[in-house]
């Protein structure tokens, strides 16, 4: 089995303010924002690393080309890293990012196989110097720039569907999280009851008086189901999903399926539109609706037939447990590739000498490369998805 380490900057506001001292459940709840991959620490007891921000002009560059500059600015960023916030731990219950980042010069990082980053948090000069780890790097919000400096591999945050990686992309969610998890580490209750509205519904931009009043939702409250909303504290949103019986998207725009994870982690069943989701999660047939009658229906048959609703929540569990099965081997591959390849590449050099062809061609793939590949970015060709690949950033 292999050992990973998965290291987040300083700055990064989205996932969990702690260590390895921590719970999974209370690095949860230290999260401003998202659930994260805490399978990773759960399914693959994965270490987890907090490092001083990465300020190179590459580090910089893949931070704004998530949250532009008029949103979020340097010195935002060091506010995040400075700042402390309350957590429902008895462990620092008043942290900040700075209490636990290490001096990544400082880790031994000789201890792991795989390294996962979130965006640039491992500088290249230490990359270079562990070649025989598999470096992976995560962005932030599931776009890769086309061209990059020494990391083997990227996080698509697509779900995986087979066990096979694609050319340099290994396809794992933001939120990969075993089954149950939600449920068991955040239930007040064995009893479910009631909706849960995904937080990019139609609804959320509607006031709570206007909802009461409309028809779909007369005829949720005529099924005896109550509607629970989404709460900016990460535990009390997760309790909420984890009490309720249902997870339903209405409209808004079309997600990834972060949150589509976390309810079927909640053992809370999810129904949503056919194309509510983008993230290739492959939902029981069952729980898609094309209107709101379809989805009455759907609800008036399910509360009257629980043992299907317990067979669909079982498939829900195994499809969080083929995602955990399926990144696994993606991991076992990919790293068995690149231990292969350092191999080779040992061979080669014991076994002649590197001419001058080889020496430019080195040096210059990377400078064609990225120019090809930022025209056709610039141009529109559609080879090129821009909702999925970013300009080349090279360090």
């Amino acid at each position: 089995m292999f050992k990973i380490a998965l290291v987040k900057e300083a700055c990064d506001i989205n996932i969990w303010i702690g260590d390895n001292k921590d719970t999974s459940s209370d690095l949860i709840r230290s999260s401003l924002q998202k659930v994260g991959p805490i399978g990773l620490l759960e399914s693959f007891g994965s270490d987890f690393f907090i490092v001083k921000s990465n300020n190179s002009n590459a580090g910089q560059k893949i931070r704004f080309s998530q949250i532009p500059k008029n949103y979020i600015s340097e010195e935002d960023y060091k506010l995040i890293e400075r700042t402390k916030i309350k957590v429902n731990s008895s462990r620092f219950p008043f942290r900040c990012p700075n209490d636990f980042s290490y001096d990544a010069e400082k880790i031994n990082w000789s201890k792991y196989d795989i390294v996962i980053s979130i965006n640039f948090a491992v500088p290249i000069s230490i990359r270079k110097q562990h070649p025989s780890i598999l470096w992976i790097c995560m962005t932030g919000e599931g776009r890769y720039p086309v061209l990059s400096s020494c990391w083997d591999y990227f996080i698509s945050h697509d779900y995986p569907n087979t066990p096979v990686a694609e050319l340099k992309i290994i396809n794992m969610p933001y939120t990969f999280i075993p089954p149950r998890y939600i449920f068991n580490n955040f239930k007040e209750s064995q009893d479910k009851k009631g909706i849960y509205i995904e937080i990019n519904s139609k609804s959320r931009y509607e006031n709570e008086n206007q909802l009461n009043n409309q028809t779909l939702f007369k005829k949720f409250y005529s099924l005896k189901l109550n509607v629970e909303f989404h709460s900016e504290d990460i535990e009390k949103n997760l309790k909420k999903i984890a009490s309720s019986k249902y997870f339903i998207k209405l409209k808004g725009r079309p997600v990834r399926g972060n949150s589509f994870l976390e309810a079927m982690s909640a053992n809370s069943l999810c129904l949503l539109h056919y194309n509510d989701c983008y993230g290739k999660i492959p939902f029981h047939q069952y729980c898609y609706f094309k209107d709101e009658n379809h989805l009455i229906e759907k609800l008036q048959f399910l509360e009257k037939n629980n043992d299907f609703l317990i067979e669909l929540l079982n498939y829900q569990d195994l499809v969080l447990q083929n995602m955990i099965e399926n990144v696994k081997i993606q991991f076992e591959i990919a790293l068995s590739n690149k231990r292969k390849d350092l191999e080779s590449k040992r061979s080669i050099k014991n076994s002649k000498k590197i001419g001058i062809k080889s020496i430019l061609q080195k040096s210059l793939q990377p400078i064609i490369g990225s120019a090809l590949h930022n025209s056709l970015i610039r141009i529109n060709d559609r080879t090129i998805d821009k909702e999925k690949y970013l300009p080349s950033i090279l360090e």
